[in-house]
């Protein structure tokens, strides 16, 4: 009996081949901070060198001391010593323990992130999730955002909304007053059945014959039409819906008990869980977490199954046995004459009617019908999709009768009004791919055994590669006037599909069939094969009808989009929509607004898109050099854009006197530009420097993350993609930081991001507020723990002068260790974690503020060198103060060394208490428990260690110390010389010369001193109350109104 065998499982397997791993992120703050690091090491060299030579100078002045007072070694060797006793005593000068804090404030801030009630969603019971923990600060540093808009957006609950068969638009509006198959609280939406698409599905008796004749060719287009959206999709039908055990942080749960009861008048879910029952309709939207499919709308025996049934006013039906009453019976004569012109068996119950219901209205038909309970084989079943797209259309067909029933890799049952169950057999399924942009069903029909190709996909990818309608006038006005509809539903902004179909002979699907076998054993080209496999198949089509399936804004889009915008972030829309489509919703998002000029570029040439380009290259510079002002991005930064693009440092540049550009680009185009070989890339990169926005239509997945990859490398600027499905993974992977939406496409973007939101509207929030505070915070804390280390080190380093460069300190060594460990750690946390420089309210209210980070101010380049210079000073002057005070006296070093401590532990103190923006209970507690430790440290230590560790003894040094007054007077002179530059600076900042944040700050302040002086004043006597504003005369004051 044959067995199977793994010959190899090792690094060369499929699957590890493909797995390129994670990539390493790491913020442009830490790439800052490490360059920093290095000039450390640097300084800690030259000092140690400086040492080193100092202490050989020092031996060869007293080369001429007799033997005895002389050292064992040369002063060379001496020297060499000197500079590693040096690396030992100065290496607090690296700051390892930055890294240390500098992650343990990362996952503070973290922690906040995610438990902040803002940014939870109640609906999807999802909080923010923050699955890479080192790249917490980029977010206050983002320049560029590639979104894509299916999902990311919109909602990705697709309506149906309007159809076009033969060239006839049929319309499906919205229930208004959310009726039985309207909306429901998870926004599935259901849409009210056409009347004149139901219409021209049944067959009135009265008509003549050549009408009728007419009629049911059109109705025959119809059938086959909603054939085809229940079988051509991958949609699966299940009682029960389908659900992953793992949520979105890889968590395995335990499913919650369900038992679902229909006693005929409604259904009820059983939770046995400790949390409060929810209603059925909330079991089937936690399905975000299910990674491939998208679930139908709840199980409702008064959803669109009865909604079709209004149209005669009985229940619904799922055979012809139970066919309505008010179509005829099945004996009609006419039923056998309906032509078959389309290959598809007669739907005969749709040319009948009932005499005895002659009378009903039109209103009547599509109303729906409130009496009657379905029996549980009534039932809508639920169906699962790869896309939303999928399941409306399928929705679509069911509400018309044509019922999608199952699906198994070989076969497809549908319930045909009074043919009954059909099944068809599947031959092929041709799968969707970014590529071809469309997929095919092969089935063979269980009536007339043909062969039929059914083929849907986007209009550049369908409409090629139908037959020509040259010869056939009528095919012809179908083609176009389908095309007219086609770019309405796109100009409303609506999703288009286009469906097709072939029948095949026997014979051609049998030489195809035997060539696409060899294409799937090729071991060369294989994906290419494939593909020209399945372009073998899918042409010489005939065109059957379009789709426009709505896909509504997410709540908060536009608002969030605008405010993005105008915090000078440039945002990208990346999507695979027609260009009408994506514009329409660009309007919508507030992405684009009506006073930007729209520039676009849709060419089908390499020539005529370099054209394009220069052309609207040469005529913005035009504008540009004509202008008065200088080019400006939004806040009026001066800045001249480079020849290549590659320099250009703020995001986007314009003329201040316009309204902004807005950029359209086709798949097309994109194609021509990212090839290396047409040398296209930068002049359009440059292009888009002067666009506040741009659109990419028609792009595919590689096309997503090929451009945020140039962005990044050509224009040098800090990137973030957020997406929702698995298209964008790459993007996400691609771009500095990535966000999933975790939505109705599975988890795998979720999964591949550094950050997860449940709805867009958070990414305002989560980048104005919480990224603006998380990179101040950091760099202050950064800067602030180079400055501690560094003037600590430079104390040191001063008394070498006095003891012959001999390596020895005046600090114990117990101070050396714990002085990073107990002393000066808390206030850096306190300033990572806590410290505030705006309230968030301001924050969202000004959205330029976000321009610090956007720009790097809070951590140039050059503000490591200015904290080493306001570290050299104040140790300056720390030391040489300590030496006045004592020079002369008998006090030892020891007792020196306690003062120089103290007055340095207490700079570093008052330092940090000048950087706090926001003061609160925790930056007060993390100042006084780091004196408190100081202090406690030093008493128990000078108290009850008199030779502890084999270290010299310096007990009751701290207590002696603290007696004398000169202890006290030279701490508190050393905080006031070596701060008072820093506070001048401060001062001087805040009023002659204050950023924007300051402003705002001081402005917002005043505004609420302002807001303070109204006064409310209540009168017992009348109940009334008065709101009174305060003037200058206490007696006198002006009431704004009375509420009685």
């Amino acid at each position: 009996m044959p067995s199977n065998r793994t010959i190899r499982n090792g690094h060369e397997t499929k699957a590890l081949l493909n797995n390129g791993g994670p990539r390493y992120k790491r913020s442009s703050l830490e790439k800052q901070m490490n360059q920093d690091v290095i000039y450390c090491v640097l300084i800690l060299i030259f000092l140690c060198i400086i040492g080193a030579i100092g202490c050989k100078l020092w031996l060869l002045s007293y080369s001429d001391l007799p033997e005895p007072f002389r050292s064992e070694y040369e002063p060379s060797t001496e020297a060499f010593l000197a500079f590693w006793i040096y690396v030992i005593i100065l290496q607090i000068m690296i700051p390892l323990s930055l890294y240390v804090t500098l992650e343990l404030c990362k996952i503070l801030q973290v922690y906040h992130i995610h438990h902040n009630s803002d940014l939870y969603d109640p609906e999807t019971n999802k909080r923010v999730e923050c699955r890479a923990l080192n790249i917490t600060e980029e977010l206050g540093q983002i320049q560029y955002i590639f979104s894509d808009k299916t999902g990311t957006l919109t909602e990705n609950r697709m309506i149906f909304r309007k159809c076009a068969i033969a060239g006839i638009d049929y319309n499906h509006p919205e229930l208004e007053n959310g009726g039985l198959n309207g909306s429901n609280k998870q926004g599935n939406l259901s849409v009210m059945i056409n009347k004149n698409l139901w219409g021209d599905l049944v067959q009135e008796d009265c008509m003549s014959e050549q009408v009728y004749s007419s009629r049911a060719v059109h109705s025959a287009r119809i059938q086959e039409f909603l054939l085809f959206l229940a079988v051509c999709n991958t949609v699966v039908c299940s009682r029960h819906p389908h659900h992953d055990n793992m949520n979105a942080s890889g968590i395995i749960i335990e499913p919650v008990p369900n038992i679902i009861s229909d006693n005929g008048d409604n259904i009820k879910k059983m939770d046995y869980s400790n949390s409060t029952s929810a209603p059925l309709k909330d079991k089937y939207t936690r399905l975000e977490e299910s990674r491939s499919v998208t679930p139908s709308p709840p199980l409702n025996p008064y959803s669109s199954d009865r909604g079709l049934s209004n149209l005669s006013g009985l229940s619904a039906i799922d055979s012809a046995d139970n066919s309505p009453e008010s179509l005829q019976s099945q004996g009609s004569s006419k039923s056998s004459q309906r032509p078959k012109l389309l290959g598809i068996p007669s739907m005969g119950f749709l040319g009948r009617r009932n005499n005895s219901n002659t009378n009903l209205t039109d209103e009547q038909k599509v109303r729906l019908n409130q009496a009657g309970t379905p029996s549980p084989g009534d039932l809508k079943p639920i169906y699962e999709a790869e896309s939303p797209d999928e399941l409306a259309l399928v929705d679509a067909a069911y509400i018309y009768r044509c019922k999608l029933v199952k699906r198994t890799p070989t076969e497809v049952t549908v319930d045909v009004p009074q043919d009954g169950r059909m099944v068809f057999k599947i031959l092929n399924i041709l799968p969707f791919d970014s590529t071809r942009k469309r997929m095919s069903v092969i089935f063979e029909h269980p009536v007339t055994n043909e062969i039929i190709l059914y083929c849907k996909g986007a209009d550049t990818s369908v409409l090629p590669y139908l037959t020509p309608s040259e010869d056939d006038s009528e095919q012809k006005f179908i083609l176009n006037k389908t095309q007219q509809h086609l770019s309405n539903y796109a100009r409303e902004g609506l999703r288009v599909l286009v469906m097709a179909k072939r029948v095949l002979t026997q014979h051609e699907y049998n030489e195809w069939y035997r060539k696409h076998q060899e294409a799937e054993l090729a071991t060369d080209n294989l994906e290419k094969r494939i593909r020209e496999s399945f372009s073998n198949i899918e042409c010489k089509m005939t065109l059957l009808g379009v789709t426009g399936i709505e896909d509504r804004l997410q709540e908060g889009v536009p608002e969030t989009l605008s405010a993005l915008i105008a915090a000078g972030i440039v945002v990208w829309v990346l999507t695979g929509d027609k260009p009408e489509t994506a514009i329409n919703i660009a309007y919508s998002a507030k992405l684009f607004s009506p006073q930007m000029e729209l520039l676009k570029i849709m060419a089908r040439s390499k020539g005529s898109a370099e054209s394009t380009i220069n052309c609207y290259l040469a005529d913005i510079e035009r504008q540009l050099s004509d202008s008065d002002d200088n080019p400006t991005d939004v806040y009026g930064i001066n800045t001249v854009p480079s020849s290549s693009g590659s320099s250009a440092r703020s995001p986007y540049m314009r003329p201040s006197n316009q309204n902004g550009r807005a950029l359209v680009v086709d798949g097309k185009t994109l194609t021509y530009i990212l090839d290396r070989r047409s040398n296209l890339t930068k002049p359009f990169l440059r292009l888009t420097t002067y666009c506040n926005s741009v659109l990419c239509c028609r792009a595919t997945p590689l096309q997503k993350a090929y451009i945020v990859k140039v962005v990044k490398e050509e224009l040098k600027m800090r990137t973030l993609a957020i997406g929702d499905g698995a298209n964008d993974v790459s993007m996400i992977q691609t771009a500095d930081v990535g966000i999933g939406i975790s939505g109705q496409e599975g988890m795998q973007a979720v999964m591949a991001a550094d950050f997860a939101l449940s709805r867009f509207k958070y990414l305002e929030r989560f980048l104005l507020v919480h990224g603006h505070w998380s990179y101040d915070r950091l760099s202050k804390m950064v800067l602030y723990f180079f400055y501690k280390n560094a003037t600590f080190v430079f104390l040191i380093f001063w008394y070498q002068f006095y003891c012959g460069f001999s390596g020895a300190v005046m600090i114990d060594q117990m101070y050396l260790m714990l002085y990073n460990l107990l002393f000066t750690s808390l206030p850096p946390i306190a300033i990572g974690v806590y410290d505030q420089d705006a309230p968030d309210k301001l924050l969202r209210e000004k959205p330029y503020l976000y321009k610090n980070g956007r720009l790097g101010r809070s951590y140039k380049s050059y503000s490591f060198w200015l904290t080493m210079a306001d570290s050299l000073y104040q140790s300056i002057c720390v030391f040489w103060i300590c030496q006045a005070a004592y020079d002369g006296t008998d006090v030892d070093v020891f007792e020196f060394g306690a003062v120089s401590t103290t007055a340095c532990m207490f700079v570093m103190l008052f330092h940090v208490s000048i950087e706090i923006r926001a003061w609160t209970i925790i930056q007060v507690l993390s100042i006084v428990l780091s004196i408190g430790a100081f202090y406690l440290y030093s008493l128990l230590y000078n108290t009850f260690c008199i030779n502890c560790f084999g270290l010299p003894s310096t007990y009751w040094t701290i207590q002696i110390s603290m007696q004398r007054p000169a202890y006290w007077l030279v701490t508190l002179l050393s905080c006031v010389v070596a701060l008072l530059p820093r506070i001048l600076y401060r001062v001087g900042q805040t009023v002659w010369a204050p950023d924007v944040v300051t402003r705002e700050l001081i402005a917002h302040r005043k505004a609420h001193r302002r807001g303070e002086k109204f006064l409310v004043s209540w009168s017992r006597s009348t109940s009334t109350s008065s709101i009174y504003r305060t003037t200058g005369n206490r007696n006198q004051h002006n009431a704004l109104t009375a509420v009685g």
